[in-house]
């Protein structure tokens, strides 16, 4: 005696006759289903008719197998740009800088062009970083998020540096 798969469905030869006197069955057996194991076929409760469960449409590729098993991707959360975030610190750093700059230049100049050159290169890093973020978030198709530090960054590395030039312009002039 041989054991039966109690997950494969049970295959019966057709009844003698012409089809019209053969038993119907109530519900079309149901037919293969997406599984990790090929070959699993989802047979129903008996009395119970087959559904079929309607989830939210979603364009999710089709999954690729490998040595006959399925790759799972995972839905995760976008990550965070870091190129954004330190966008955002470094045009904060650079107005941070410009400020006493500015403050400073008319008095001595010398520590006005110290101030201008921190907030000129801490602004015109925000810039690159921030482009470069944009960029990569654009690329990244939606696994990388940040897009509006990195336009923060790019604004705030724009003030440090108008900020850095004026701060060198009054150091200059008091020379």
């Amino acid at each position: 005696m041989t054991a039966q798969d109690p997950y494969q469905p049970q295959m019966q030869p057709p009844a003698p006759g012409p089809p019209e006197q053969q038993p119907q069955q109530p519900y079309p057996p149901a037919g293969p289903r997406f599984h990790p194991y090929p070959g699993f076929a989802y047979q129903p409760a008996p009395g119970y008719p087959p559904y079929s469960v309607r989830w939210p449409p979603v364009a999710v590729p089709a999954p690729a197998m490998v040595d006959g098993f399925y790759l799972m991707q995972p839905r995760l959360k976008p990550i965070p740009s870091g190129q954004a975030i330190g966008s955002l610190i470094a045009g904060i750093g650079g107005i941070l800088g410009a400020l006493p700059g500015l403050l400073f230049s008319a008095f001595s100049p010398w520590t006005g062009l110290t101030f201008f050159m921190m907030a000129a290169l801490l602004g015109v890093g925000s810039l690159l970083l921030g482009s470069y973020a944009k960029r990569q978030i654009k690329q990244a198709g939606g696994g990388v998020s940040g897009s509006g530090l990195a336009t923060t960054g790019v604004i705030l590395g724009i003030v440090a540096s108008s900020l850095a030039a004026l701060t060198a312009l009054i150091s200059l002039a008091s020379i």
